[in-house]
């Protein structure tokens, strides 16, 4: 009788896993979609704009600003935030696998970046604000910079529908106050001039 009783506990529980097989594997599948899920959405396209996405700086020597063009501004006086600066290497790797990014991609990555939000006439005029249309290639360093100024810029060009975060360091706001004061006598281009207004605080670029 022990024998039988084993027979068919062994037989109902064979019956038993052959049905729930599948929905354990249908489980596990689903357990990974939400895994995926959730990691690319520690790494998506910021949904606000938020101005601690690049700390920007001025050198003592405000004479050091003379004859730089924006993008060597941001490149030599900023620094992106940790966070946006993974969110932003995914979308390189994910859109061009090369050192060396061209302009076209250089677009694509940043109109990624703001999730499509922003579209191409958008980004086409944060290019030529900054005023790199005619560069043919870009260092994946400087398309990080690159987005995560354009966080920055877009704040500067508010929408009545856009989440805003505009909280700017303390040295920051010290940096940009007064900086007609700061920069008497200086030669700035009117480009360099134009970025750092943007910098002064949540003003309205025309």
């Amino acid at each position: 009788m022990h024998k039988d009783y084993a027979n068919f506990h062994k037989k109902g529980t064979f019956l038993q896993m052959e049905y729930l097989n599948p929905l354990i594997q249908q489980i596990k599948q689903t357990s990974q979609m939400i895994d995926r899920f959730n990691d690319e959405k520690k790494l998506q396209a910021p949904i606000n704009l938020n101005s601690l996405s690049i700390q920007c700086t001025l050198p003592s020597n405000y004479d050091q600003l003379e004859n730089l063009s924006p993008l060597e501004y941001l490149i030599k006086y900023t620094k992106p935030s940790i966070y946006r600066q993974e969110i932003i290497l995914k979308l390189i790797r994910k859109i061009q696998r090369d050192r060396i990014i061209d302009i076209d991609d250089a677009k694509d990555i940043v109109f990624e970046y703001f999730n499509h939000y922003k579209i191409h006439e958008d980004i086409n005029e944060f290019f030529q604000f900054l005023d790199i249309n005619s560069l043919n290639i870009f260092q994946t360093n400087e398309i990080i910079i690159i987005c995560c100024y354009a966080e920055r810029y877009f704040l500067c060009k508010l929408d009545k529908n856009e989440n805003i975060l505009f909280e700017r360091s303390l040295q920051e706001i010290i940096d940009f106050e007064f900086l007609k004061r700061k920069f008497d006598g200086l030669k700035l281009s009117d480009n360099l001039q134009c970025l750092f207004k943007t910098l002064e605080g949540s003003k309205i670029i025309n």
